[in-house]
């Protein structure tokens, strides 16, 4: 009879979730297509480093990273465990097939064995977090997360009773049929490989054989019940991310992370993501998989600053949105029957504008996410929404458009001043010098701001000096279009675009050299979905192959000074340039490298990105202010950068603070140029 009941049990548990899990495909299955089957090796490269390696638990913040670890290792190791307890429910010596104790299975025992402790000290540990210590980013974060703030949480601390349950009546089944199976040979051979089990069941001995047998019965009707519970509570909570979580590593985007979507804009329907059923299904697969971590929203800028973003509040009212609207996606229709599904999501039903437009797009979200959701490109998405579909967006982007579209520069200085900074120095055309190596692209801020010109200047001398072949265009130079793009200005990115590749195709450019961070990433990333193929260098890269050939030589340029390293996102995040720029400061004479507390990976953007160099920040929420302060605390003379739009932003932080004595700004080119020998 009793296994009639479990059988019952375990067909209506799996009915409700195989209806669940049916209805969750089906939404994939209605939304927007995604190409991300190709490239087998890699994506299963990823599963095995990020999924089953826990990557970036292990190497992200701590103890909780390794208390995650050891709970996902555990379940794994733990599930031969689980259908060994189901199928005692049929036959009482049921073992899985191979796993005998006389065969793998003593291994296997003492695993199990060993992890239901493992497991059940990491899960107090969380229980402890929860309802003792509270750490900040499993709460919320205001003012961005104050619906989350707001929620009870109840639901992740009875997960972690329901795991905790899991555990421990796995071993007072097993410490049980020790004491009432003790003296049967095979029975004695398990005990040999529980350490655990048996030290309980010596406890349990004095209860006697009749009580440990109901006391294990009691345990494994407990322990399978939980699970079928747990089995259908993981699609109806966060914890979906335990199914969700390695698909979503497995088609994890493979193409340059630093490369937006192209939109076809000829016959594109919208221009823009405004509905619920307008994601595509990997974008869609992350709403899923999110594990409420919190890591996204603690590394965002937008969030450390008080601004209207946090990302994981994003994506949930995205996913719980989603789930209301779930029968409407899968039927392609909204509720009064027509073809738009739900409201408009960008605006005051959903997503306010303000999210949107606080995002820097300097992918620190996507960087400490442990399930590789991608953020960016969802609210890029929904910005061509906004400036595209309904022209609206923050007033100051009028002039910056207007300046692209007119003079092919964000700030609208005219084309005639784009080679004020060379006057003096000698610099050819490559009108004049066809067959130059490289063309070295200026970029629009170090062409026009007066501050940045002064590296540009650098740039040239040190090229001069390394006798490197090359010319720029001058006045022909146009504006490669990465602001408008991450505005959300598609159409006038692809025609600034084509314009640029139709000059550099002109003039038969094959290698670029760039001083800019957010050039590079456009020519090395973006260019080639619009048929411009280019290589791309650094000036970091270019300077340190000159080192490392002997065409510069370097000496001290003056009192020694300690400074501080700032990533560039578009740099760092973008193209993982992080050890280029640091091993040049290093071989600099007399500096001195002291690294913030968030530096490389986990570096925090200056403010400018995403746009944010032509919207104007209020004075108390200012990102570029959050990074002086960190940078003062390593007690540096200077700030180091490689991104003209950096230099800018932290200029503009140490100016706010008075702190322009205590602290210079300086680019690393800046630095190589003074201390080349004559």
């Amino acid at each position: 009879m009793s296994s009639l009941i479990f059988l019952f049990c375990i067909l209506v548990a799996l009915a409700v979730f195989g209806r669940t899990i049916y209805l969750r495909i089906r939404v994939l299955m209605a939304v927007q297509p995604a190409p991300r089957f190709d490239q087998i090796g890699r994506r299963i490269r990823a599963v095995l480093v990020y999924a089953f390696g826990q990557k970036k638990f292990v190497v992200g913040e701590q103890p909780a990273g390794w208390m995650h670890f050891f709970i996902f290792w555990g379940f794994l190791v733990l599930s031969l465990q689980i259908i060994t307890m189901f199928g005692r429910g049929f036959s009482p010596h049921f073992f899985i097939p191979g796993f005998r104790p006389e065969q793998l299975g003593g291994v296997f025992l003492l695993c199990r064995d060993l992890m239901e402790l493992i497991v059940g000290v990491a899960v107090l540990a969380g229980l402890y977090r929860w309802w003792f210590s509270h750490p900040r980013r499993l709460f919320g974060f205001a003012p961005a997360e104050e619906r989350h703030l707001k929620q009870s949480h109840g639901e992740a601390a009875l997960i972690l009773i329901f795991i905790l349950t899991i555990m421990a009546t796995g071993l007072l089944y097993d410490a049980g049929r020790l004491v009432y199976q003790a003296g049967e040979p095979a029975s004695e051979i398990e005990r040999a490989w529980e350490p655990v089990s048996a030290w309980i069941s010596r406890g349990l001995a004095s209860w006697g054989s009749d009580w440990a047998r109901v006391l294990s019965t009691t345990a494994w009707w407990i322990h399978n019940l939980v699970v079928l519970i747990f089995l259908n509570l993981l699609p109806r909570s966060k914890h979906f991310h335990i199914i969700t979580s390695i698909p979503n590593v497995f088609f994890r985007k493979l193409e340059p992370v630093g490369a937006l979507q192209k939109m076809d804009l000829e016959s594109a329907e919208n221009f823009g993501t405004s509905r619920i059923n307008q994601f595509n299904w990997k974008q869609v697969l992350d709403m899923y998989s999110c594990t409420e971590c919190g890591r996204c929203s603690s590394h965002c800028p937008a969030t450390m600053s008080g601004k209207a973003l946090a990302p994981r509040q994003l994506l949930l009212d995205l996913r719980d949105y989603l789930y209301q609207k779930q029968q409407q996606v899968i039927s392609g229709r909204g509720s009064d029957g027509n073809e738009e599904v739900g409201d408009v999501i960008v605006g005051e039903k959903l997503i306010h504008d303000d999210v949107l437009w606080a995002c820097t797009t300097c992918r620190a979200c996507e960087e400490a996410c442990p399930v590789l959701i991608e953020y960016v490109d969802k609210i890029v998405d929904m910005r061509r929404h906004l400036v595209q579909d309904e022209a609206r967006f923050p007033a100051e982007l009028v002039k910056t458009f207007n300046g692209m579209e007119t003079h092919s520069n964000p700030w609208g200085i005219g084309a005639h001043r784009r080679v004020e900074w060379a006057q003096g120095l000698e610099v050819p055309l490559i009108a004049d010098h066809p067959d130059a190596e490289y063309l070295y692209f200026v970029g629009c801020a170090g062409s026009f701001d007066d501050r940045n010109k002064k590296t540009t200047a650098a740039f040239v001398r040190i090229l001069k000096r390394a006798g490197v072949d090359f010319a720029i265009l001058g006045t022909e130079e146009p504006c490669n279009g990465e602001t408008a793009r991450r505005l959300g200005n598609e159409y006038l990115f692809q025609n600034m675009a084509r314009h640029a590749i139709e000059v550099l195709g002109q003039h038969h450019v094959k290698k670029i050299i760039v001083n800019c961070p957010h050039c590079f990433n456009t020519f090395k990333n973006e260019y080639p979905q619009m048929g411009g193929k280019f290589e791309v260098i650094s000036a970091a890269e270019l300077i340190s192959k000159l080192l490392a050939e002997g065409k510069l030589s370097l000496q001290a340029s003056g009192d020694p000074q300690k400074l501080t390293y700032h990533d560039a996102c578009y740099y760092g995040r973008y193209n993982e340039i992080y050890d280029l720029p640091r091993s040049i400061l290093k071989s600099l004479p007399g500096i001195e490298l002291s690294e913030m507390e968030r530096h490389k990976e986990t570096g925090m953007c200056c403010g400018a990105g995403g746009g944010w160099m032509w919207m104007e920040e209020p004075q108390d929420k200012r990102v570029s202010h959050l990074r002086v302060d960190q940078a003062m605390e390593t007690r540096s003379e200077g700030i180091a950068v490689s991104c003209p739009f950096c230099m800018i932003m932290l200029s503009d932080g140490l100016k706010s603070k008075d702190a322009e004595e205590k602290m210079h700004m300086v680019d690393l080119v800046e630095l190589v140029d003074r201390s080349m020998k004559p």
